[in-house]
Parts: structure tokens; sequence; C-alpha cells
């Protein structure tokens, strides 16, 4: 099993809308877990021992909220390239305006690994039209 970590860095919500793109090629990645877990499995067994974590499907990914810590996390299903990875964000007030961060642990190729952090950043960044502004 090839177990990858991948942390895209903070992203400030302020007065100025998101402009940069993640780098092109291969991603960097972290010798140990991001998340707070040494296995996708791990950390999916945690967090349904936790009280305050709603479960839900979304085209068959398993998303868990945690309201108390403002975090979600996002478990690929089988059927994804990137399985098993799990996708964690969070959100941290920071001056006027918060942080966004998302940290990956992806147990899959370093390729599906790297498509699942895009796929992310476009979808939470880049996707609907969304504007990253603090009004």
């Amino acid at each position: 099993m090839i177990r990858r970590a991948l942390l895209v860095p903070c992203l400030l919500f302020s007065t100025f809308a998101m402009t940069d793109d993640l780098p092109s090629g291969s991603l960097p990645e972290s010798g140990n877990s991001e998340v707070g877990y040494r296995t996708v499995a791990e950390a999916l067994a945690s967090l349904k021992q936790m009280k305050e974590a709603s479960f839900s499907t979304v085209r068959g990914w398993t998303i868990v909220t945690d309201k108390v810590h403002m975090t979600v996390w996002s478990f690929a299903p089988k059927t994804d390239p990137s399985y098993p990875s799990v996708v964690k964000r969070f959100v941290t007030a920071a001056g006027t305006g918060s942080i966004i961060t998302m940290k990956v642990l992806c147990e899959s190729n370093k390729i599906s690994c790297d498509n699942l952090v895009r796929q992310f950043y476009d979808m939470n960044f880049r996707g609907s039209g969304a504007q990253l502004e603090h009004k």
C-alpha cells in the first residue's frame, strides 16, 4: 500500500479574489499523514465514534460533517481512482477573514492522488463561478 499525504497551502479569504492555481505537474507530498490519522480506514473508524459527526452520501462519496470543529471529511468511494483517500477541509478565523485548509490522505497511486487534489481544489475554489471574497 502506498500512502501519500498532500497538503494544500492555507487559502486566505480576504478582500482579494483567489487567483493562484495549483502548480502543474506533480504536487508536493508529506511523509506523514496531515489529516491526523495514519490511514484512511483509521480516520473513518474514528469519525464514526464521534457523537457530533453527521454522515451522508453524495454521488457515492461518504461525507462526514463535524460542525463543532468546522470540518468536512470526504471519503472516496471504491469506484474512484483515488480510493482509498480522504479529503479534510476546515475553517479557522484569521484577522478579518477566514482560512480554509485542505489536507489529503491518499493511499492510491501518485497520479490519482494528484488528480484528487486538483478536483477538490477546482470544486472548492473554481467551481460554480464562486468568488473567494470576504464581504
